[in-house]
C-alpha cells in the first residue's frame, strides 16, 4: 500500500469531497467511496479544529496582554 501527501488548501480539500458526491458508481465502488468521503470529511474536521484552537489561543493572548496593560496602569496611579 502506497500513502502520498498533497500538500491542498482547505478550499481544495473541500472540492474535491463535494465532487466526491457527485461521482457516478457501480455498487461495488460504494464502500470504497464512503471510506474515501470519510477520509476527506475527517481532514476537514481536523482543520477546523485547528483553526478554532488557533483563534481561542489569539483571544487568550489578547486577554492576557489587556490584563497586562489594566495593571501597569493601575499600579501607576
Amino acid at each position: 500500500m502506497y500513502i502520498v501527501s498533497m500538500d491542498l488548501t482547505p478550499n481544495e480539500l473541500n472540492f474535491v469531497r463535494q465532487a466526491l458526491d457527485l461521482v457516478s458508481i457501480k455498487g461495488t465502488d460504494a464502500q470504497f467511496l464512503a471510506n474515501l468521503q470519510l477520509k476527506f470529511e475527517g481532514e476537514l474536521t481536523e482543520i477546523q479544529r485547528l483553526v478554532e484552537e488557533e483563534e481561542r489561543r489569539k483571544i487568550e493572548i489578547q486577554q492576557q496582554i489587556t490584563t497586562a496593560e489594566a495593571n501597569k496602569s493601575s499600579a501607576k496611579k
